[in-house]
């Protein structure tokens, strides 16, 4: 008989408050079910609710039943049984999740359940088997490892081989890879449906991203304000009598190819020779090697590479940030220097939780008048989008996507020349992130602004880029035309992460 993980009349509240309504579903061994939505629709709640790990604020009504079992009614200490032995997680960030005073070897003893000295070298070879299974070698120095030692991509792998040690019947994984590059997602994505098909497992696949399951799902769940308002088999998710949402997602996440500007425009900046070396004395390996690059008015570069590849270090020196170890940024008009404003990646850490917006957006016009400083916030909030009243909320009472507007109209208060967009949109939703991208690029057409978009996600450079840049291992390794660089990538990175892109999504050409 198939192993069945079930949920019914599933329902979270937070008082009076409904955050998840009678959700209905089922997982069984051996599948894998997509679980998609914006973000805040509900999904993370659903996970949190099945595994018994919701906050003490919140009240979970309905049944969830393991083979029949009923996982709500079991006690604290018997879920502890389940959970890591018969249903393990795989969660977004492995670092912040994992000790980080134990090695890996320690976490995956835990998750076994061996402790003491003689056990945890009887399991030893297990340990070792477990890392190679997910593709980390060499095992033992792996093993030997604390979470901050590893990459991105190696310590999502490291999860993985945590979620299977305990030999699980079902594995949760919540948005697993929305921390990751493109190549690295694929990778990861790949060997989850592999060990999934291989093991027999079930797996319930948590994301906002519906692009990146398409191939690898067997049926997907569409959820919205809290509501399960569609499922169906992955064949048939883009029939054209899917719900509202499921085409809304569906429309976000398709890839769009547009007419790049012409490249004759007035050069804005120049990287001449640039570098960036942080060791003592600059003995050590550079951040950034010595990069030539030119930044055009009203174009759109899109910065593309691995985290620690140099793109946010070269963002930096462009915007002033920092000075470059050797060489120099060059402003071609040195009668007026370039204004350029950074966007950080996450806009709940760039206000102050204590302040109103209000406030903490006044310190960009603190030279002009209380009426002129107020009138200029108003055209900024207007200018992207957004009514006045929210600048007298705290960032808490903002959605994500309405915080990342907020950081954008900040920094247009400057009136700036060129905006940096680093990783601006890798928080949010494939909806709210399609709706930045749009404004990004309306605010380029209105007000001539230069875009330098930083990014570990292809389909965002693709969507909004004239031209790319891609760095590898502190090196710019290519500078090209963006459909040049589609079409004909030169570097071996470079076709990589062409490669990693989705060949058989239907590409729109705008112009």
């Amino acid at each position: 008989m198939t192993k069945e993980l079930q949920f019914t009349d599933l329902s979270v509240s937070a008082g009076e408050q409904s955050l998840l309504s009678e959700a209905r579903g089922a997982l069984r061994a051996g599948e894998l079910v997509a679980v998609v939505g914006r973000s805040g629709s509900g999904k993370t709640l659903l996970t949190k609710a099945i595994m018994g790990l919701l906050p003490d604020q919140l009240r979970a009504e309905g049944q969830i039943l393991l083979d029949g079992q009923r996982l709500d009614q079991l006690s604290d200490k018997e879920m502890d049984a389940v959970r890591g032995g018969r249903i393990s997680m795989l969660f977004q960030q492995p670092k912040r999740v994992m000790n980080p005073r134990m090695t890996i070897r320690a976490h995956l003893l835990e998750a076994m359940g061996a402790h003491g000295w003689g056990k945890a070298k009887a399991h030893e070879t297990q340990i070792l088997s477990l890392l190679e299974e997910v593709g980390l070698s060499p095992a033992k120095d792996i093993a030997a490892k604390r979470p901050d030692q590893l990459s991105g991509g190696m310590a999502q792998r490291a999860m993985l081989a945590i979620a299977l040690a305990g030999d699980p019947e079902f594995i949760l994984a919540d948005e697993p890879t929305s921390s990751l590059d493109s190549i690295l997602k694929a990778e990861v994505l790949q060997l989850l449906r592999h060990k999934q098909q291989e093991r027999g497992v079930g797996v319930l696949f948590i994301t906002h991203d519906i692009a990146s399951i398409q191939h690898i799902a067997d049926r997907v769940v569409v959820v919205s304000a809290g509501q399960i308002v569609d499922q169906c088999p992955t064949a048939q998710l883009f029939s054209k009598d899917r719900h509202a949402k499921t085409r809304e997602l569906i429309e976000a996440s398709l890839p769009i190819i547009r007419s790049p500007r012409a490249g004759d425009s007035v050069c804005l900046l120049e990287a001449a020779g640039a570098s960036k070396n942080y060791t003592r004395r600059a003995k050590g390996k550079a951040a950034l090697n010595p990069t030539t690059l030119r930044l055009h008015s009203g174009q759109v570069l899109g910065v593309v590479g691995r985290s620690g590849s140099g793109k946010s270090t070269f963002a930096r020196l462009l915007a002033g940030l920092e000075q470059p170890t050797t060489g120099q940024i060059i402003n071609q008009h040195d009668d007026v220097p370039t204004q350029v404003q950074i966007i950080a990646q996450e806009p709940f850490s760039s206000f102050d939780p204590r302040l109103t917006i209000r406030t903490s957006m006044s310190a960009a016009v603190h030279r002009l008048s209380e009426a002129d400083g107020r009138e200029r916030m108003k055209q900024a909030v207007t200018q992207v989008g957004l009514p006045e009243e929210l600048l007298d909320r705290r960032p808490s009472q903002c959605s994500g996507g309405q915080l990342q507007r907020l950081a954008i109209a900040r920094a247009l208060l400057t009136e700036p020349q060129v905006l940096i967009c680093d990783e601006s949109t890798s928080a949010l939703d494939s909806v709210a992130q399609r709706h930045i991208l749009d404004l990004l690029l309306e605010l380029r057409d209105k007000m001539g602004l230069s875009l330098v978009v930083i990014s570990h996600d292809m389909d965002v450079i693709r969507y909004v880029s004239d031209n790319v840049a891609v760095f590898f291992e502190g090196e710019l390794v290519e500078h090209r035309r963006l459909t040049d660089f589609l079409n004909a990538p030169l570097h071996q990175h470079s076709q990589d992460l062409v490669a990693a892109l989705d060949a058989t999504s239907a590409v729109r050409k705008v112009s």
